[in-house]
């Protein structure tokens, strides 16, 4: 493993790292930090839980310059990883007299006013909401230096694309860039020929980690029901997800799962932002077992120590299924997914084990159907 005092970062930086319990860099953090601190444009694509927020930010902070103002501008795709990545940057920021700031959809605006009263170096963000500031004039990022797109394809598969070119164009034009992503999408890929141009671009790890077991169970859709349950009763997991299709598919499985008293919660679109985080929050402190959500609604939550995530549809998307897995085996810890595949989803599975050179083992419940059966 390498270590922080290895990677060439000020001592003051090294400091804080080191009362903070971290020690031993990521790969992530091993690969991308030289770069930054070189002055390079940088395209990775890393896991989410893999230690990102630190490697794309701590290369910079030596050069944030505290008698200016916005110098760096982090732009992330929704409210829960704006508050995550802004509360892990402020513990290391703070002690060296960096002012970190948050600005995100999904709350009365009067909420900013506070921050952007204050003298901010980095703004953590949504686009909508920092476009917006922008245009009212409420701050200035014309001499931005340091621009980072987290969790890249999500953002524009939220429809944040054109706001992520206005900011880009925003900044100034020798702005270092950071561009990080779990898979290259068509509109990745396109951002970056039409805005970042010369890059270096670093693939860390495998897009799914070893450290996941992924198993399938083949069954018709009647049967997925008495499947999951019977999943559930013989493999006990301290958190799972369940992912499903659709926000109907969402409240049957919850519906179902509470009346065979399983512990189980939604989240999709039809809750309230109160709801959704109140429900996020009795997920994350064990007091249900099992979150079933759509893809949409899980975008951006972050909690460690998922058990297993479990595909009771299969994703839509093939880069769907990175983004929900990754939900599970974070840092290197084990985690486990269940795909539950049904006729219609046959050949789309393949595809997807094709396309990411997966090991899925099957999971007998019950006997193989003759319908997959190949020759």
């Amino acid at each position: 493993m390498t270590e922080f005092t290895q990677l060439k970062l000020k001592k003051e930086i090294v400091n804080v790292l080191s009362r903070l319990k971290y020690k031993e860099a990521f790969e992530v953090q091993k690969r991308i930090i030289p770069l930054t601190m070189q002055g390079k444009n940088v395209v990775f694509t890393a896991m989410t839980g893999s230690g990102k927020t630190l490697a794309y930010s701590l290369g910079f902070l030596s050069k944030i310059n505290i008698k200016q103002n916005i110098q760096m501008l982090i732009l992330v795709p929704t409210r829960e990883l704006c508050i995550q990545v802004s509360k892990e940057l402020i513990k290391i920021c703070d002690p060296l007299g960096i002012n970190v700031g948050a600005l995100y959809g999904g709350r009365d605006i009067k909420g900013d006013y506070k921050t952007l009263q204050r003298k901010i170096h980095i703004y953590v963000g949504t686009p909508g909401r920092l476009v917006q500031h922008i245009n009212e004039k409420n701050i200035k990022v014309g001499e931005v230096r340091f621009l980072i797109f987290d969790e890249s394809d999500q953002m524009f598969d939220l429809g944040f694309f054109k706001d992520c070119i206005y900011l880009r164009r925003r900044v100034s034009s020798t702005a270092q860039i950071i561009l990080s992503s779990a898979t290259i999408t068509e509109k990745v890929e396109q951002f970056i020929k039409t805005e970042i141009g010369e890059h270096e671009f670093v693939k860390v790890g495998l897009t799914i980690p070893e450290n996941i077991v992924q198993e399938k169970v083949y069954c018709k859709i009647s049967k997925k029901n008495e499947l999951l349950l019977k999943f559930f009763s013989f493999r006990k997991f301290k958190r799972s997800i369940v992912f499903c299709n659709t926000k109907q598919r969402v409240n049957e499985v919850v519906e179902f799962l509470r009346n065979n008293k399983i512990s189980a919660n939604s989240l999709s679109s039809t809750l309230t932002q109160q709801e959704r985080l109140d429900h996020l929050n009795l997920f994350k402190d064990g007091k249900i077992s099992i979150l079933v959500c759509t893809d949409v609604a899980a975008r951006g939550i972050h909690i460690e120590d998922v058990s297993c995530v479990v595909n009771y549809d299969i994703p839509t998307k093939l880069e769907f299924y990175v983004h929900r897995i990754g939900r599970t085996g974070r840092k290197g810890k084990k985690g486990y997914a269940l795909s539950m595949i049904c006729p219609e989803d046959d050949e789309r599975f393949d595809n997807i084990v094709f396309d990411y050179e997966l090991n899925v083992i099957e999971l007998n419940l019950e006997p193989k159907p003759k319908y997959v059966t190949k020759e």
